[in-house]
């Protein structure tokens, strides 16, 4: 169940507060948002034209005839889908190109105006206006979708799901529901995060604001490290907090733990480090629903706190993010159940976000996991070319201007064939990049969605 036109305002919304902008994606005249965010035909869309006077931009995803024509637009074609738009006025960014799985409307204007973005051929498909005292700003892509279907895949993919394993581990693997969304060469390319931005600079300009930092301090990235316990032994854990040093990490515990409770007070006395569950359903995949519940009250009963973070062992992934609605249930924060593996951006987006389902912009953020020791396993990596994944995926965040959350995942267990790997990390951390648990960098922004949704 993929977010539909009733989500597409929030999620859009959202993803400018994440930017640093004050959005709703429900312009009621309780908000006090400096931007407001609408979709779909009808009086809700029109109630919004009357409004445009009290705030100072109106953001109007793919309106209808309608109301296109009480701003003098009229729709001139369509450009179907994949469809490549072009932002003259973002010069060179990366983000001045970004391409739409979805038709794309395109507008003539009978009243002044200024072209934001045009299709391929050059007729404009965003347009902004002057209404009262504020802008108005038509997007003629379907952007709430298009956020929707690079960062969580395509559930038209969820039935045609392959069984087995891949790259010889067993588990439903998430990839092919994201396959085909990114033209070959370009799986390092970030077009979830290309939309988000280029509306976001495009609103911040027009409203004369700069965008704030979007990582602490500045940083030109992140990096979290996340380690899956799959029964480690504990000398592992040691000498994997050695290899680490001051750098904190998050310990996703799987059900079969070598952990007690007095050994994680011990860990956790001595570094920086925080614990998610590791929830196991492979052998019965049909069971998660219930054993998660169970696993989830042995996390609480091990370590005296609620399961707020999750990955599933082997990625179990359940169709079209099947597990969701449990996860929801049990108030399960966040999930690093996306994977990489070296460096690739499966869902077009290095940074955390909030999950739309079923018509609406649930609480659950997820975020990609685009590196992991898989690639030493899985792909034959030696130790100097597993390494040389992370400081490339360094390079290119620095490289395109716009900063990125790298998780990388380093199992305990796998601490002997991954020392280069981790040495990498320090490396980026020298460059600048601010290290942080899974649970502080979703604080960051979560703290940022809240402060700027227009109700506090």
């Amino acid at each position: 169940m993929l977010a539909d036109a009733a989500a597409a305002a929030p999620t859009v919304a959202h993803h400018l507060r994440l930017f640093g902008l004050s959005a709703s994606g429900a312009p009621t005249p309780q908000s006090r948002a400096h931007v407001l965010v609408s979709s779909g035909p009808g009086t809700g869309a029109l109630a919004t034209v009357e409004a445009l006077g009290r705030r100072p931009m109106s953001v109007l995803l793919q309106p209808d005839a309608r109301l296109l024509a009480t701003f003098g637009l009229t729709v001139i074609g369509d450009d179907p889908g994949p469809a490549v738009v072009h932002f003259p006025h973002l010069n060179d960014r990366p983000w001045a190109r970004a391409t739409s799985v979805h038709p794309v409307q395109t507008y003539q204007c009978a009243e002044p105006h200024e072209v934001i973005a045009t299709d391929r051929q050059g007729r404009p498909c965003w347009v902004a206006l002057r209404r009262n005292d504020g802008d108005v700003l038509i997007v003629g892509t379907n952007l709430g979708g298009d956020l929707v279907r690079y960062r969580q895949g395509d559930p038209a993919r969820a039935a045609q799901r392959t069984d087995g394993p891949m790259w010889g581990i067993p588990g439903e693997r998430p990839i092919y529901l994201f396959d085909g969304q990114t033209a070959p060469g370009d799986e390092h390319e970030r077009p979830a995060d290309w939309w988000a931005i280029a509306l976001a600079e495009t609103i911040a300009t027009r409203l004369q604001q700069r965008l704030p930092p979007l990582l602490p301090h500045g940083a030109p990235g992140a990096i979290v490290v996340t380690g899956d316990d799959d029964q480690a032994y504990l000398e592992k854990y040691d000498e994997q907090r050695v290899l680490l040093g001051d750098l904190p990490v998050t310990y996703f515990l799987h059900p079969l733990t070598r952990h007690t409770p007095p050994t994680l007070a011990a860990m956790m006395s001595r570094h920086t480090v925080e614990l998610g569950l590791h929830p196991d359903a492979l052998d019965q995949p049909q069971r998660y629903t219930e054993r998660f519940r169970e696993q989830a009250e042995w996390f609480h009963t091990l370590t005296g706190e609620r399961a707020t973070m999750v990955r599933n062992h082997g990625f179990l992934n359940d169709g079209y993010w099947g597990h969701l609605p449990i996860w929801l249930e049990q108030d399960v924060r966040v999930s690093a159940n996306l994977p990489g593996v070296d460096g690739r951006i499966l869902n077009g987006s290095l940074l955390p976000a909030r999950v739309a389902w079923d018509g609406e912009l649930t609480s659950h953020w997820s975020i990609l996991t685009p590196i992991g020791d898989g690639v030493r396993f899985a792909l034959g990596m030696d130790g100097p070319q597993s390494a040389r994944c992370i400081s490339d995926l360094a390079v290119r965040i620095e490289q395109s201007g716009l900063p990125g959350v790298m998780v990388l995942n380093l199992h305990p267990q796998n601490v002997g064939d991954t020392r280069h790997m981790h040495a990498a990390l320090h490396d980026v951390v020298a460059r600048g990049f601010v290290a942080m648990t899974l649970s502080q960098c979703v604080d960051w922004f979560d703290a940022r969605d809240r402060a700027l949704d227009g109700t506090a």
